[in-house]
């Protein structure tokens, strides 16, 4: 009886390994809904999904000193589907903007100087916002630069 049992999971074990083994070549032709969550494919794909949307590049935290002129660069890509791209900036309390801070841009791929300065000690922000239209649809992507001014 003993013998048995062992001799059944034993081969029941063996039977499992076989199968998925074999379960990647099972699936030649993707694995349909999921073929996003393979880790073989989403590797893969991740980079070419992130070409697809327009992104704002900006460093999250910034240290300056109080009163001087300062430069940032924020890397701005958008692809050729997009329209009526527009780039706005806000600087919170204490910020004063010297650079232009509403942008309108065709599909680019460049780097805008953000050029500020702070007025008073503390931790201030800047926020960046990139609207567009992709099929007359809505795009909106906001990111806040934190200054730490000294």
């Amino acid at each position: 009886m003993k013998t048995r049992f062992v001799v059944s999971t034993l081969t029941a074990l063996l039977g499992m390994g076989a199968i998925s083994a074999s379960a990647c070549q099972l699936h030649a032709n993707g694995f349909g809904s999921f073929a996003a969550y393979h880790s073989n494919i989403m590797e893969r794909d991740l980079a070419a999904m992130a070409d697809n949307y327009p992104s704002v590049t900006l460093a999250r935290r910034t240290a300056v000193k109080v009163g001087t002129e300062n430069s940032r660069s924020v890397r701005i890509h958008v692809p050729l589907s997009y329209t009526n791209v527009t780039l706005s900036v806000t600087g919170g309390d204490g910020i004063e903007l010297l650079s232009s801070s509403d942008l309108s841009l065709s599909a680019v791929s460049k780097d805008y100087d953000l050029v500020f300065t702070t007025l008073s000690p503390g931790t201030h922000k800047i926020t960046v916002n990139l609207n567009a239209t992709y099929e007359g649809a809505a795009f909106s992507t906001e990111h806040t630069m934190i200054v730490e001014a000294g």
